[in-house]
């Protein structure tokens, strides 16, 4: 799914299961619990898979399992499995907001957290950034000591190479076939959609239905694409404030601005004091081209802070970074907040990031305003972790009938309309994608919710109402700071 702010889990009682070999069924089972910000109780539990699924020996990890009752009573027999993004999101941890989602009129809602992601047995590095050192939010996040540093640290209760997205596609079907559901549907953004597809591709004949959001197909070669599709939704983004009398009037060259400005910091780099978003206490940040840009990348994941894009770089233009800092800071420190990087590199490093070649770098990256800082970085990173392994030709496409919806964001900067059109043409010959015109990264609106409800009770793209897809604006651009 798209980044979100973590709920907590509280008062919450599971069954911690032996560890022994039988059946799925006979290790697990699912007591009531009670999660913070939920009014009713749950059911929750531990499921136990082993670390090495080929072998089937040695050590095992838990894995957390929450259901979340229908409001129907008797519940559809065809859950709603949510698969979470980054990767690195921890499923459990996003409980309460499930609990409010429309999926639960008819169907049980069911969270699992995926190998690495878990509170019982999490993958996580410690990256630059903290309360004391708030100049490391902003500083690159792949950052090659650090994450040999993690690698050491990790490695003393983990095997690296086994926290990929097909065994925990595998661990994820032997859940459902524990639970005892035959046929569930899928809800999956982002890393959760690519989850998704693997899923479909090992287990496809599970599947009713999936609505799969900002897609990342095996071609999407995670970190390559992000200096590329961060200009092309920058240039989109300018274009619409073109196209409106007054963000026209008042930024009539944003382009040019933020040429001036990234030439300037790369010269100099300016100093800022703002305060931290959480605690409020004043901090001091330095801010150069290379802060500049990924902050502005990150910006743009939700249309909120994309539709202040022309005012914070008319801003910087001017000689006042002070808006600019407090948006890029509160961004960065929510995306580094939500993930287990560990578990990212895990994944990452050996399916997509080995696949990158230098030719590709040049090419996507060229005139770019990101340009290729990022995906050197994670390069670099990934050689300090080790290989996944994969099953032969993972990234090759494959074909499945099982219906699905595909909604990408036309502002997207990490996951644009293209890899959407993509799966729809080479992956999945039953589904439909549609493109919400003035959305980013996250595409969830009261219209989308609406066409995607019409569809998981049909299980079928055929009729559905997506007229108020016409209708979707982004906000207006902010042309004054709130300070003002």
């Amino acid at each position: 799914m798209t980044l979100l702010p973590c709920a907590s889990l509280v008062g919450q009682t599971s069954a911690r299961v032996a560890r022994h070999d039988s059946t799925p069924a006979d290790r697990f089972h699912l007591e009531p619990c009670s999660i913070a910000n939920i009014p009713e109780t749950v059911r929750c539990g531990t499921f136990w898979v082993y670390e090495d699924r080929v072998t089937r020996r040695g050590r095992r990890i838990p894995l957390k399992v929450i259901v979340l009752p229908a409001r129907q009573v008797p519940a559809a027999a065809d859950p709603v499995f949510s698969l979470y993004g980054g990767p690195g999101q921890t499923a459990s941890a996003y409980a309460a907001q499930e609990w409010n989602l429309w999926y639960r009129d008819h169907r049980e809602v069911v969270l699992v957290d995926q190998r690495g992601t878990g509170s019982d047995a999490p993958l996580d590095c410690r990256l630059s950034g903290t309360d004391e050192n708030p100049q490391g939010y902003l500083e690159p996040m792949f950052q090659a000591p650090l994450f040999k540093t993690c690698r050491a640290e990790l490695e003393k209760r983990a095997d690296l190479r086994l926290y990929g997205t097909p065994v925990a596609a595998d661990d994820l079907d032997e859940i459902r076939q524990a639970l005892g559901y035959g046929m569930i549907n899928l809800a999956g953004g982002s890393y959760g959609a690519r989850m998704a597809l693997v899923y479909i591709r090992q287990h496809g004949a599970h599947v009713r239905s999936a609505v799969l959001l900002s897609l990342i197909p095996f071609s999407l070669k995670n970190p390559l694409y992000h200096a590329r599709g961060a200009q092309l939704a920058l240039d989109s983004l300018l274009a619409t404030c073109q196209r409106q009398v007054d963000c026209h009037t008042a930024f009539p060259d944003s382009h040019q601005e933020l040429s001036a400005v990234l030439d300037r910091l790369e010269r100099a780099p300016v100093t800022v004091t703002i305060q931290h978003p959480t605690s409020g206490k004043p901090i001091t940040l330095v801010i150069g081209r290379t802060q500049f840009a990924e902050a502005l990348r990150v910006m743009m994941y939700g249309a909120g802070r994309a539709s202040e894009i022309p005012m914070l770089i008319h801003r910087a233009f001017e000689g006042d970074l002070t808006a600019f800092a407090r948006q890029g800071f509160a961004s960065n420190y929510g995306l580094r907040s939500a993930l287990r990087y560990g578990m990212l590199m895990s994944t990452t490093c050996s399916e997509d990031v080995a696949r990158i070649s230098e030719a590709d770098i040049i090419r996507e990256t060229r005139g770019t305003f990101l340009g290729d800082d990022r995906v050197r970085q994670e390069i670099a990173a990934c050689k300090e972790w080790p290989a996944a392994r994969l099953p032969a030709r993972y990234a090759e496409p494959f074909r499945s009938s099982v219906p699905a919806l595909l909604i990408t964001g036309r502002y997207d900067p990490v996951t644009p309309p293209r890899f959407g059109e993509e799966v729809r043409r080479q992956y999945l010959s039953n589904s439909t994608h549609l493109i919400v015109e003035q959305a980013g990264h996250s595409v969830t609106t009261p219209c989308t919710e609406s066409i995607s409800r019409q569809f998981i009770e049909r299980a079928s793209v055929a009729g559905l109402d997506t007229t108020c897809l016409a209708s979707q604006a982004l906000r207006p651009f902010v042309t004054k700071p709130p300070t003002d």
